[in-house]
This record gives structure tokens, C-alpha cells and sequence, in this order.
């Protein structure tokens, strides 16, 4: 007996060839499609089936057995360049009774039974091809689509079209929909992988056809007749906050695939099975792009220069992908995306892909490669019945964009919708309007075998042009003829209609006089309804101006910037995950899931470090601290790194020496460790830094305080004994009122200004939110007005030129305490300035008194502990409760921390 021989080619880029025998779901299909096409009245035929199914196979003994039963030319569509070749290669392969070629090289040959031209669907779907009926782009060579067709037709050739992977192919479904209607198919065969597309059936509709005959396969069927792969495994990695932004994820990727690659390799070896599995590897398009990977794989991974085969055109070479897939010696090959759907690896288990795929069908173009299953494990696990070892019966898709799973997961599951129907069934088009208005076609099975499969109209159309459209009609008019615009007052003149008074910020004012004396001024504020309340200068040790913080000027940052880099606490877990970024060691989460069953499992695995993002983000979190720049960034991380360095070489000792890396490399792992320090430890080296301008911050008196301040005249101040200006400073709700008080151009007779008179000046200052009091601190001002030992008070203003400020010892905002107490400390004492500051907050509390003025000394902080009033402790606990109606706890306190008050002048 002869020995039967299989085309090498047929098993470097297909899943058969033409001496193998197909599989009996195959046989079944291909029968009854061949029937259908020859029947009277040629329907057209759509085959849904899964990716690896062997559909471009089945298409190509379906054309053959109809070619040789009736003479026919085809056409045969894909919807991208990279399937033409593929195609191309394919047919050659499985049909030795077809004559493939492209369309461009076809349209200049003569027409000949079982000639297939070969293109992608948007070569012909052209509007300007179509005005022209097809007879364009030709000349004296080349023979446009038109003559071609009708040299055809007048030799008597039937004319078949072939639209393969219909649900992307059919993108421009409409306008390759009329070419179709204009060239009229005596067969008409589509190719699916997904249960049901909007876009076959808008196609349908516009190439003039009402029903069709479909038939299908289901992925269960494709996969126990060992032609796909059980299972279908996605590998993400979920990655904590504090990683994310610093993990290489492609390079993460490219490890764990080979790892995987290798272990499949080991198996297969044990279990004798004589197959090198491939690992692929889909990088971005782009110049660098594939080189990038092959250098990573090989210093990353260790993989050996010459078993990485590469396809680094943007264009797919059929033969190079096929002669690389077919080399035992070649274990990865990597491949743009443009290449990505443009050849077939039954040698492939695994798919790393470095760039994001969301598109489902993309998606599953991209998943096929690793889908089939090679003629060795076939030859290696005869029997059917037996099943194959789970690792060995999986695709797995490595991806670095975690969101590209979606993609992948929808595509798994709409081919999972399609299920067996392989003895055909015939689909009617129908129309529906959706709730929005919008005209859709669907399409519904029919017991009905109809009488032709031409529709008289497209049913869009059809549609649209039986809806009854209302008219506008004119009304008939028996009266005085109507007004063009509407019916207007005949007594109403056409004169100018004077608007409404406009008032506020968009009014156009007038304004008054400006007063040019003191005495001027005070007369336009009574004509305002703005009273004044003039500082008063019977107050002992009230100075003009009260002494106020700000930062230093630092002439040598760098020396700061060492201090606190110096001084910043590293605790031991955090040294540990630097030294881990610095070797590509952390460990984060990597979910495998089964997207066919959704089920899922997570494993720490070890995360490569993207050293340039690192560095990136380090940088960008140290250039935001107080007055630091470049030099001052590199002397924090060069001092981190030189503490962390002793760290590593610890991590080192009990390698072997050829093992330990050269100090070249050690310093540079050190300098990644102190990057991820500075980036983990940010906030801690602000407050550092906060705390070291603080201690050095520079007093220096304040602007000098209003002359008064001013109020509205409608809403009177209570008299107090104590205050600066002799009065409680207005309630919060009280501010609000003024819009109603005062006359919008006399507000800014309100705001802060100094009137500069001849000879003379007058400040005046306002009394707006910033200086109202809460109900809190107007009953503690109560209190400050009752007590003998308080010389006199001050409501302190947020940001005002004349305000007191203190510098932060743990932010970069300044800090303005509530009130300004002149007072004695004991019977007897001096009267001096001290600050009372009351919070909601007591976290907050402990953070701002974290810095104690060198003029004031330490601040008080109160706040309100359910229904008293306590002072909070250093560390942010409450302390005793304050007797509203007895200061003596508070001028205790007080006494306690009383500062050496020197004149700042």
C-alpha cells in the first residue's frame, strides 16, 4: 500500500490539507451546501462557524464540487490585505481543482471554470467605481471589473462570490452591498464566526435578497473534533495603586509567557509528544517595536538569540510566517498587529500580546492563532473519547492591558451562541422600528422554503416609502389675511421699549464723586449706610501692626535637602520592597481566567519594574516640594540611594560571587530602590522639609492694621469692652445680609483700601466671612470680653496683608490662628500677645502645633467636644475642658508655655 503523503504546506499554514480526510461535521456541511447552491434556486448560504473550524477549507471544497458540477468563476472577499495572502496560500493548499489568485492579477486573465479572485471588500466597495457601474479604473492593460464580468457571463461562466469572515469583512456593508446587487451572483456564499451580525443582514438587504439558507457548527462540535482548543485562559495582572504606575507590564508579560512557553515545552517532552510549542508574541506597529521585544526576551527572559524568529514588516509575508511556525527550532515568533491575522501556528499554545485589543473580532482574529490544534497532538491522542490534559487542550492570551480582556471575553461568548444546524435552515429578513424611531433589520427562522430569495425592494427602503409622511399644509382663510409673524395689538406702536433697571456687577454705573478728604469720606460712607468702627488707641501694648511668619529664602537648599533625606525613616518592609522593585522582584497579582466558564484564579507572581517610569514619577512627586529644584531633587535621591546601598549588598551575601552583580549595577539598583523610597515616602518628605523651613521661619511685622473697619449701618455690631475696634465682629449670617443693606455701587466703599488723602491716609478694612464669627467662637470672644487678665482681643483675618501668619510645620499653606489675646499671664505680669486658634479638627489641631512661633510661643487650640469647649494636647488628644465663664484653666495653660516676647522692631 502506498504511503499517503500530506503537503508540508498544507501543515505550516492550515489546520488541513487536500489529502486530508475531513472531519464528519465538515463532510455534512460541505454536502449540504453544495446541494443548496445547485438547487433551482440557488440560495444564498450562510455558514456560521467557529475560528479554526476549518471554515476556508470547507469554502474551498464547497467551491470546488459546485465548480465542477456547473462551470464557475469566483470572487472571493476578506476584510483585510494580511487574509489575501493567507487566502491566497490557503486555497492553493486545500483545492487543487480551484485556480486562486488576486483580483488584480485575475481581472487581466481570461475567465476559466474554477478561477477565484481573491480581494478585500473594501477594493470594490467604491460609490465612485459604483455611478460608473464598475467600469472604471482601467485602461489599455487592465480590464476594469465590468468587462471582466461581461466576458464572463458572454463565455458562459457562471459567477459565484465568496465573502469570507462576513461579521468584519461586511464593515462597509451598504456600498459593497450595491456592488453586489450589480453583479449579481448566480451563488452567493458567506463565512461567520458569530451567531448573528447587523451587518450580514444590512448587506442582505442591499444586495437585493429577502431570505437565505444558513448553516452551522458549533464550537463544542469544532473542539471534540479536536480541531480548537478546549479551553481559552486570559492572563491580567491587577496590580496595587502603588504599583501600576511603575510596572513594566509588557516586559511582565513577555516573562510570564516564556515561563509558561517553557513549562509546556518540559511537558510535552515528558509526555514524548514530538512538538516545540511557539510562543507568540504581538507587539505594536511601529519601527522599533518587534526589536524592542526580541532584546527584552533575550536579556530578560534568557531566551536564545536564535530561537526567536521575527516578521518585522507592517506587511505579512505568508511564507516567512509559515516558514517560521514550521522550524522546531524557532520557539517564539513576534509579529506586528498588522500582521496579526494574516497566518495560521498550530504550534502555538501561547499569546503574548504587548499591545491592547478591544475590538471583539479583532480579538478573535487574534486568539485564533493560538486556538488549533496541531497535527501531533491530534496523531498523539487518537481517541477522541479520551480527553487531552487540560494544560495541554488550552489557549492562553497573556495581556499587558487588562482591559483588553473584555474583548477577548465577548468574542469567547458570542462563539460560544453558535450552535449545530448542518443540515441548514432557511432565515427570512424582517423589519422593525426600534423604540428611538430607527429602522433595523432581523432575521427569523422560517419553516416557509420560499419561492425566490430575491426581494423586489430593499426593505429599508420599502419601509421608509410606505410610512405615510405628513404634509404641511397652508390653511384656507376666509377673514382678513393673517400677520406674517403672528397676531399682533394693531394698537401697539413700533417704538423703542425701555427695559427693566439692570443692577449688580453687569450694570452700567455712574460712578460718584471719590472723596477727597478724611472728612469727605466718612460723609460718603453715612450716604452708603456703611457705619465705621475706628480702632481704638486707649488699649495698652496695642501695637499698629502685629508681627507675622513667613519662609526663609534658603541660599543652600542642597544642604536642606540632604538634612531631610538624612533623617526620613525607612522602615524595614519598605527598604525590603525597594531592594524587591530594584531586582524586578515585587510581587503583585496575576488572575488567570477560562473565558469560556469564567472562572478565575490568582497567584502572586513577580512584577518587572519599569525603571524609567519609576524614575519618572519620583521625580515629579520631589519637584513639587517647598523651593526644591533639579540639583536639590538629585541630592534626596543620591543620599537615599547611598542608605539603601548597604541594604542590598545584605540581599547579596550568600550568593555565589560570579552571581553578585557588578558594582555598576548594584549602584543602579540602588538608585531604583531610593526612587521607589521617594515615591512611596513623598508626603513624609514634605513634612520633613515643612518642618525644617518651619523651625527656620522668619518673623517680620504685618502690613499695618485698619484705621477701621466697616459694617453695614442697618445691622449694628454688639459693644465690646475688649476688642480692638470696640465691638463683636459681625456672625457668619449676618455677612450674607449685606447685599440687602447696601446699594451694589456702595459695596466697594466696604472692601479693603487705604484712602490716600493730601497730607493724610485712612485704612479701612472689612468685616467679611473671613473675619465673622461662628457660634463657637462668638461665645469664646464672650468670654475673652469678661476676663480681667486680657489686656484686650483681635478677630485675626484669613489672608490679609494685615493679618498674623504663622509658617507650617507640615504644609506648604500658611496658618492663621482665630485670635490675637493680649493679656497677663499673672497677677502682675506684662501683658503680651499670645494666639488662640478654635477647631472642628483635632487632627489638624495637632498637626498645625507641630510648630511653635518663635514671637508668640505655642498656640492654643480649642475645639468642641460635644457640648464643651476642651483644649487639645501636642498629640491631637483633648485635654481639660474650658469654663467659658472661667478663663483661669486657660490662662494656666497659658502661663505653662509663656514665651520670652521680644520687639521685633
Amino acid at each position: 500500500m502506498a504511503e499517503t503523503k500530506i503537503s508540508m504546506q498544507a501543515l505550516i499554514t492550515t489546520a488541513q490539507g487536500p489529502l486530508l480526510e475531513p472531519e464528519p461535521f465538515q463532510s455534512t456541511l460541505i454536502d449540504n451546501m453544495t446541494k443548496t447552491l445547485l438547487h433551482s434556486s440557488r440560495a444564498p448560504c450562510l455558514l456560521r462557524a467557529p475560528t479554526g473550524s476549518g471554515k476556508t477549507f470547507m469554502l474551498a471544497r464547497v467551491l470546488g464540487d459546485v465548480s465542477a458540477a456547473t462551470s464557475t468563476v469566483w470572487f472571493w472577499f476578506v476584510p483585510f490585505v494580511t487574509l489575501v495572502a493567507q487566502t491566497l496560500d490557503a486555497l492553493k493548499s486545500n483545492a487543487s481543482d480551484l485556480t486562486p489568485t488576486t483580483l488584480a492579477i485575475g481581472r487581466n486573465q481570461q475567465p476559466d471554470q474554477g478561477l477565484v479572485m481573491i480581494a478585500t471588500t473594501q477594493a470594490v466597495a467604491k460609490s465612485q467605481w459604483r455611478v460608473k457601474g464598475y467600469d472604471a479604473d482601467g485602461d489599455d492593460e487592465t480590464r476594469t471589473i465590468a468587462e471582466w464580468v461581461a466576458l464572463a457571463r458572454e463565455r458562459g461562466y457562471a459567477i459565484g462570490m465568496v465573502v469570507d469572515e462576513a461579521h468584519i469583512a461586511l464593515d462597509k456593508a451598504t456600498e459593497f452591498g450595491k456592488f453586489a446587487q450589480w453583479l449579481n451572483p448566480d451563488f452567493l456564499l458567506m463565512a461567520t464566526a458569530t451567531p448573528k451580525d447587523q451587518r450580514i443582514l444590512d448587506f442582505l438587504d442591499s444586495a437585493g435578497k429577502s431570505d437565505f439558507e444558513s448553516f452551522s457548527v458549533s464550537r463544542d462540535d469544532v473542539v471534540d473534533a479536536r480541531l480548537n482548543k478546549r479551553y481559552i485562559e486570559a492572563v491580567i495582572y491587577d496590580l496595587a495603586q502603588s504599583v501600576r504606575s511603575v510596572a513594566d507590564l509588557k516586559r511582565t508579560v513577555l516573562r510570564q509567557a516564556w515561563k509558561r512557553n517553557l513549562q509546556l515545552k518540559q511537558r510535552l517532552a515528558d509526555a514524548g509528544i514530538p512538538l516545540t510549542p511557539l510562543l507568540l508574541v504581538q507587539v505594536a506597529n511601529g519601527n522599533k517595536t518587534v526589536e524592542e521585544a526580541e532584546q527584552d526576551l533575550i536579556h530578560l527572559c534568557k531566551v536564545p538569540p536564535g530561537a526567536i524568529g521575527k516578521h518585522s514588516s507592517d506587511d505579512p509575508d505568508p511564507v516567512l510566517m509559515a516558514a517560521i511556525s514550521n522550524d522546531s527550532s524557532k520557539e517564539v515568533l513576534i509579529f506586528k498587529q498588522s500582521a496579526g491575522t494574516g497566518f495560521d501556528a498550530p504550534r502555538a499554545f501561547i499569546l503574548a500580546s504587548t499591545k491592547p485589543v478591544n475590538d471583539p473580532d479583532f480579538a478573535m482574529q487574534f486568539v485564533g492563532r493560538v486556538m488549533r490544534v496541531s497535527l501531533a497532538m491530534r496523531n498523539a491522542y487518537p481517541d477522541k473519547a479520551v480527553a487531552m490534559p487540560e494544560d495541554f487542550d488550552t489557549a492562553y492570551v497573556y495581556l499587558a492591558d487588562a482591559a483588553a480582556q473584555k474583548g477577548f471575553e465577548k468574542a469567547v461568548y458570542v462563539t460560544s451562541l453558535v450552535q449545530s444546524q448542518l443540515q441548514g435552515q432557511t432565515e427570512k429578513l424582517q423589519q422593525r422600528r426600534t423604540a428611538s424611531g430607527a429602522i433595523v433589520l432581523t432575521n427569523k427562522h422560517t419553516s416557509q422554503f420560499p419561492l425566490t430569495y430575491n426581494a423586489q425592494n430593499s426593505l429599508q427602503s420599502e419601509f421608509l416609502i410606505s410610512e405615510k409622511i405628513p404634509t404641511l399644509g397652508v390653511p384656507a382663510t376666509t377673514g382678513p389675511q393673517v400677520e406674517m409673524f403672528g397676531v399682533m395689538d394693531a394698537d401697539n406702536l413700533d417704538e423703542w421699549q425701555v427695559g427693566p433697571l439692570i443692577t449688580g456687577t453687569s450694570a452700567l454705573v455712574i460712578p460718584k464723586a471719590q472723596p477727597q478728604t478724611q472728612a469727605e469720606l466718612m460723609k460718603r460712607l453715612a450716604q452708603g449706610d456703611i457705619r465705621i468702627y475706628p480702632r481704638r488707641s486707649d488699649l495698652a501694648a496695642l501695637p499698629v501692626a502685629l508681627p507675622a511668619e513667613r519662609k526663609p529664602q534658603f541660599n543652600n537648599m542642597s544642604s536642606l535637602s540632604r538634612s531631610i533625606a538624612a533623617k526620613l525613616e525607612i522602615p524595614t518592609l519598605l527598604a525590603d520592597n525597594a531592594i524587591r522593585v530594584a531586582r524586578n522582584q515585587l510581587k503583585d497579582t496575576e488572575r488567570r481566567t477560562e473565558l469560556t466558564s469564567g472562572n478565575f484564579e490568582d497567584e502572586k507572581v513577580l512584577i518587572v519594574t519599569d525603571r524609567n517610569a519609576l524614575a519618572k514619577e519620583a521625580r515629579a512627586v520631589l519637584s513639587k516640594l517647598p523651593q526644591v529644584e533639579e540639583e536639590d531633587i538629585r541630592e534626596i535621591l543620591t543620599v537615599l540611594a547611598a542608605r539603601l546601598l548597604p541594604v542590598l549588598r545584605a540581599k547579596f551575601e550568600d550568593f555565589d560571587s560570579e552571581k553578585i552583580p557588578d558594582e555598576k549595577i548594584l549602584q543602579r539598583m540602588a538608585r531604583d530602590a531610593a526612587n521607589w523610597v521617594a515615591k512611596q515616602q513623598a508626603d513624609k518628605l514634605e513634612e520633613e522639609l515643612y518642618s525644617e523651613i518651619a523651625l527656620q521661619a522668619e518673623s517680620f511685622i504685618a502690613d499695618p492694621l485698619p484705621d477701621a473697619m466697616a459694617f453695614a449701618t442697618a445691622i449694628p455690631l454688639s459693644k465690646s469692652s475688649r476688642n480692638i475696634y470696640g465691638v463683636f465682629p459681625p456672625a457668619k449670617d449676618e455677612v450674607p445680609q449685606l447685599a440687602q443693606h447696601i446699594f451694589a455701587d456702595d459695596r466697594y466703599l466696604l472692601k479693603d483700601k487705604l484712602w490716600s488723602f493730601e497730607g493724610e491716609s485712612f485704612k479701612i478694612g472689612q468685616y467679611d466671612t473671613s473675619a465673622a464669627l461662628n457660634k463657637e467662637e462668638m461665645s469664646f470672644a464672650r468670654a475673652l470680653d469678661k476676663s480681667d487678665f486680657v489686656s484686650w482681643w483681635h478677630r485675626n483675618p484669613d489672608r490679609k496683608s494685615y493679618s498674623v501668619k504663622l509658617v507650617r510645620g507640615e504644609h506648604k499653606n500658611n496658618f492663621y490662628p482665630d485670635f490675637v489675646v493680649c493679656l497677663s499671664h499673672y497677677p502682675g505680669d506684662t501683658p503680651i500677645l499670645r494666639l488662640v486658634e478654635t477647631k472642628h479638627d483635632s487632627k489638624d489641631a495637632a498637626r498645625k502645633a507641630k510648630h511653635v512661633p518663635a514671637f508668640y510661643g505655642r498656640v492654643l487650640f480649642l475645639t468642641k467636644d460635644q457640648s464643651r469647649l476642651k483644649w487639645v494636647k501636642e498629640d491631637g488628644s483633648l485635654g481639660s475642658d474650658v469654663d467659658l465663664e472661667d478663663l483661669v484653666n486657660l490662662r494656666e495653660w497659658m502661663r505653662a508655655s509663656r514665651p520670652e516676647q521680644k520687639s521685633l522692631i
